[in-house]
């Protein structure tokens, strides 16, 4: 029988990304994180100037990546204090927080964008993190999600990190399941690619 495993999905993630925050672009999860986030320079339009929160941030690297496109006012948060030590240390010209996206420490309207690039799979309360984006977001404003996408095996994939990962991984969604957590949190979906192991999706309330 298939028994849920009890998970601390916060501190593990806090504990996985502490240890390899150090050289994590050239970790196995840095590669993978380096598709995600070349598939948003691509594919996001957005202004100059614009304020844009990147929510699980790691060290920084997508801001960087943003802002050498257009010039941004770029802010970060991380679960993990070593990385936001790190994203510190390589761009002091952004701002960076450590802490849970479940309550995120901004102040409410403060930005235009918020980005979540692959670690919306790390949320244990989704709904929260969803509602925390609403009241961050200026109106208007646009919330960004890169998830990642495994079909056919999602549930034995789900099955698999329930049962073995310590990375603070929670579940992974299928496109169907992202889309109704959206329709039913109040979102509208302005844009949704699926590219290989990539789902994306640019969101905005739906008032």
């Amino acid at each position: 029988k298939m028994v849920p495993k009890f998970h601390d999905y916060e501190r593990e993630s806090e504990n996985f990304y502490d240890r390899i925050a150090s050289q994590f672009d050239h970790s196995f999860d840095g590669f993978l994180a380096s598709f995600f986030k070349r598939f948003i320079l691509k594919n996001l339009k957005f202004e100059q100037n614009s304020k844009i929160l990147d929510i699980g941030c790691a060290n920084g690297k997508l801001l960087a990546m943003l802002n050498d496109k257009k010039k941004i006012v770029g802010s970060g948060l991380d679960i993990s204090s070593e990385m936001i030590k790190v994203a510190k240390a390589q761009y002091p010209y952004f701002t960076f927080e450590q802490g849970s996206a479940q309550e995120i420490p901004f102040d409410n309207e403060s930005f235009d964008l918020i980005i979540c690039s692959a670690s919306f799979h790390h949320f244990p309360k989704p709904e929260r993190f969803l509602l925390e984006a609403e009241c961050l977001l200026s109106p208007n404003g646009r919330l960004v999600i890169a998830e990642i996408h495994i079909p056919f095996i999602t549930k034995i994939y789900n099955w698999w990190i329930n049962r073995f990962s310590t990375e603070g991984d929670v579940k992974v969604y299928q496109p169907k399941e992202l889309t109704e957590l959206f329709n039913q949190n109040g979102w509208k979906i302005n844009k949704k690619k699926i590219f290989l192991q990539i789902q994306y999706y640019e969101l905005e309330k739906n008032y």
